[in-house]
């Protein structure tokens, strides 16, 4: 299935990095924001698991992740590395 945006092309912006943690789930929300519209990306796990997963609201699949990789370069890209 093809993309039907260009993840380069739509001034993606991801705004928030906001994590969570209850007696379920550990993980975090990616708040973005874009030409396209706007929504949160939730990448979790259950406490007593280590397979990660994740909910994009449709904009990626397994086979493409190109959303996901462009949200955490820009979230590599705005930290401060402290030494």
């Amino acid at each position: 299935m093809a993309r039907r945006f260009e993840v380069d092309k739509i001034n993606l912006d991801a705004y928030e990095i906001e994590p969570f943690f209850n007696e379920k789930y550990v993980g975090f929300v990616i708040k973005w924001d874009s030409d396209i519209g706007f929504g949160e990306y939730t990448i979790y796990k259950a406490v007593d698991s280590d397979k990660w997963q994740a909910d994009s609201e449709h904009m990626d699949n397994n086979e493409d992740k190109a959303f996901l990789n462009e949200l955490l370069k820009q979230f590599v890209t705005s930290l401060d590395i402290v030494d």
